[in-house]
């Protein structure tokens, strides 16, 4: 798998190489020795079949703040305000 990651990061460094026809794709593909099946799943962009052949799987997961986390979050949200408030009115009577 290494040698697959390896050159289609190669692909993407190399400018000339990323724009390579089919054909010059083939040569430079030839000497790296991978598999043909890996070798016609690049050529043909044929990423699901690339994914199948090097056993790579998608997983997707999600978070999400239970209800105690929310309510503390509203809480020390109200109380911020609060004491600006009373910062505010501090400093303005010092000043009064």
């Amino acid at each position: 798998m290494s040698d697959v990651v390896e050159f289609l990061e190669r692909m993407g460094r190399d400018a000339q190489l990323s724009r390579a026809s089919v054909n010059e794709l083939e040569h430079v593909m030839a000497s790296t020795g991978l598999d043909l099946t890996l070798q016609d799943a690049i050529l043909s962009e044929d990423s699901s079949t690339l994914k199948a052949l090097l056993g790579i799987a998608t997983h997707c997961a999600m978070l999400a703040p239970g209800e105690e986390q929310e309510e503390q979050e509203d809480e020390g949200g109200d109380e911020t305000p609060e004491r600006e408030d009373e910062t505010s009115r501090s400093a303005s009577s010092a000043w009064s």
